[in-house]
């Protein structure tokens, strides 16, 4: 069975072997020299040209053999590849989760003209106003490091979840990622729909 070269296990994999072999691997003498340390710890071969081709993805295959997942688990202490997933399941937990009956409000559910108040802590408020196609303008703001004027794209809000937009615009500068409510998430969230 074979796996994705470009699993986020298979990631993980080197990552945890790159810990084993003490650096990053990037050069091939390092692809020669893990190559080596492989061998002589697992005593199974895995040629460097193999592990040129799982370090660089642009050089690599779609797709990693079990057994070379397996030996390179070996060089990390696992007894084989599962091993290393069962292990890196319970070392990280779940990463991601379902949240149903979360408050929260959707871009492509709003209208244009639509009015969004959020706030989150110490006492920072915003007024923003629905431009159309998840595009919101900063009406109002208090205490808030974005400003009235402000715009910036936008798909969701959720009540204690922090709020991450893109490409927000003030003034003559764009930044591509802001953040709001980091530590504790957003503390409201409230439409007022647009009235003409």
């Amino acid at each position: 069975m074979k796996t994705r070269s470009d699993s986020p296990l298979v990631h993980a994999l080197l990552v945890e072997a790159e810990a084993v072999f003490g650096h990053p691997v990037k050069t091939p003498s390092d692809f020669v020299s893990i190559a080596d340390r492989i061998e002589a710890a697992t005593r199974e071969h895995i040629s460097d040209s193999t592990i040129k081709r799982l370090w660089v993805p642009k050089l690599g295959y779609a797709t990693v053999s079990a057994h070379t997942l397996d030996v390179i688990a070996k060089y990390c202490g696992y007894s084989h590849f599962e091993a290393f997933c069962t292990d890196l399941n319970i070392r990280y937990g779940i990463e991601s989760k379902i949240y149903p009956g979360t408050e929260s409000v959707r871009s492509a559910e709003l209208a244009p003209g639509d009015m969004v108040e959020i706030a989150w802590l110490p006492d920072r408020e915003c007024v923003l106003e629905h431009l159309g196609d998840g595009k919101f303008i900063v009406r109002q703001a208090e205490n808030a490091k974005i400003r009235p004027g402000d715009t910036f794209g936008c798909h969701i809000f959720v009540k204690g979840k922090p709020l991450y937009v893109d490409n927000l615009h003030q003034g003559d500068k764009v930044y591509a990622q802001y953040g709001m409510g980091l530590e504790h998430g957003l503390t409201k969230v409230k439409v007022n729909p647009y009235k003409e």
